[in-house]
């Protein structure tokens, strides 16, 4: 029984041993499966780097706790994840070019080839506007709004501001506000919108604010017409400020698209390479035009499918459907079913967007640094902004002032392997598995010896 009892200890002792050295190995960028050397051209005790759509996509984990950074020794530096976050918003008044528009008469040819009511709005330095809207015979004066041509930044729009001379009595009215990115499609922003002039003794009641919440930029947004209503009495604006949303900065997101895979004549199924935690969802259609469908999601590839929304999909006049807004909750797949009509020929496109991250870390050691990501065996290392950069240096060292450490080409590190690999808890709580299983079988062979014994010593009894 002591040659057994020797072999269990070893079996022990072993366990222990691997257990204990993987939990004192030190973590290498072979851990990781690829990497990303990154570029520092400033000199800087943290640097930024804004995670590349290829972490989001390749990570072992959803809360991409295997993300690291290695200086040149390949030593793990401290490093703190933070959702990006677009500028805060100021509030400041812009005030906007303004161009007076005349109305030009519509052929009966013309609106007959529209099939709709429209007008056509023409400015003194040639600009040209046609306009379809079942309101036309309402429109009286008309003004077509942009930006000052010195301004690059965007600007947040939340209300307008109508200037416009005292009237000589009291004056109420109502206006309109399109916008639109070419002057082309227009989409209505605010309709019969109040706005007044009242004197009474010594007294004014003035409204002169419209909302319209929306961005004007040089790449997006960036003409605006608003239309008084031909039912008032005639009042010429003498300018017109765009008052600036002030609210707080919201996280930047990062646009994931999907494989489209069609299932059928009125099925189609979207897949992301690995589940993503998604805050909306948005189908494009290829062409116009109009598709009533029902969405349904699933969070992993052997999970059941979650009903999602029924909505109408819609492509016109410039136009498209909303986002679909989600919690953030994963998702491995959107299945998309046509209500009576059949999938259109060329498949909409499909994207995800979940939040941005960007990583600052301390430059320890020396460079080049390299980003790693893709160990399934990762623990979650990143530390907070305030273990990272003192409180106290945080005027002279902002977060969004810190030179950014470029992302350069990829790097195969520990390969696909290490998506799958196991960390020293799960390697430990497998050799206690074993463990556990090896002494109950030799329990179990020491058992069957013994009784062996018995036997064998109770046969010879029985044969003396």
């Amino acid at each position: 029984m002591k040659w057994m009892r020797a072999v269990l200890w070893g079996v022990l002792f072993s366990a222990a041993g691997a257990a204990s050295g993987n939990d004192k190995a030190g973590e290498t960028p072979q851990d990781y499966a690829t990497g990303m050397s990154l570029e520092t051209l400033d000199a800087s005790p943290w640097y930024r780097v804004a995670l590349p759509q290829a972490v989001y996509q390749s990570t072992a984990w959803l809360d991409l706790r295997d993300v690291r950074v290695f200086n040149h020794r390949g030593d793990a530096v401290p490093f703190a994840l933070e959702v990006q976050k677009q500028q805060p918003v100021t509030p400041e008044t812009v005030d906007l070019r303004l161009f007076p528009l005349d109305r030009a008469p519509v052929s009966s040819a013309e609106q007959q080839e529209k099939g709709s009511a429209s007008v056509v709005l023409r400015s003194r330095s040639g600009i040209e506007i046609h306009l379809e809207s079942d309101e036309v015979k309402r429109f009286g004066q008309s003004y077509l709004l942009t930006l000052p041509e010195e301004r690059k930044d965007p600007l947040y729009l939340a209300q307008l501001r109508l200037n416009w001379n005292t009237p000589p009595g009291n004056w109420q009215g109502k206006a309109s506000v399109y916008a639109s990115e070419d002057l082309r499609y227009w989409r209505q922003v605010q309709e019969d919108a109040p706005l007044m002039d009242l004197t009474r003794d010594n007294d004014r009641l003035k409204m002169d604010t419209i909302s319209a919440r929306l961005m004007l930029s040089g790449e997006g947004t960036r003409y605006l017409l608003v239309i008084l209503d031909s039912q008032s009495p005639a009042l010429a604006l003498n300018g017109v400020s765009a008052i600036a949303d002030s609210r707080e900065p919201e996280p930047e997101r990062m646009v994931i698209a999907a494989r489209a895979e069609k299932a059928g004549d009125d099925q189609v199924v979207w897949r992301w390479k690995k589940p993503q935690p998604l805050t909306s969802l948005r189908i494009t259609l290829a062409n116009e035009g109009v598709l009533p469908v029902e969405l349904s999601w699933r969070s992993g590839e052997k999970q059941p499918w979650q009903p999602l929304s029924k909505t109408v999909l819609y492509q016109l006049d410039g136009k498209r459907s909303d986002d679909i807004l989600l919690s953030g909750q994963p998702v491995e797949a959107v299945r998309m079913v046509t209500i009576n009509t059949r999938l259109p020929e060329t498949l909409p496109e499909m994207s995800g967007a979940r939040d941005s991250y960007q990583l600052v870390f301390n430059a320890q050691g020396k460079g080049p640094y390299m980003l790693a990501w893709g160990n399934r065996a990762a623990k979650k290392a990143d530390i907070g902004l305030d273990m990272l950069i003192p409180a106290s240096l945080r005027n002279t060292h902002p977060v969004n002032a810190l030179p950014w450490a470029l992302a350069q080409e990829d790097v195969t590190l520990g390969g696909e392997e290490r998506l799958t690999a196991t960390s020293a808890a799960e390697q430990q709580a497998r050799w206690k598995t074993l463990l556990v299983w090896g002494a109950l079988l030799l329990g179990v062979g020491a058992l069957a010896l013994m009784a062996w014994r018995i036997w064998r010593e109770v046969k010879k009894d029985g044969a003396a």
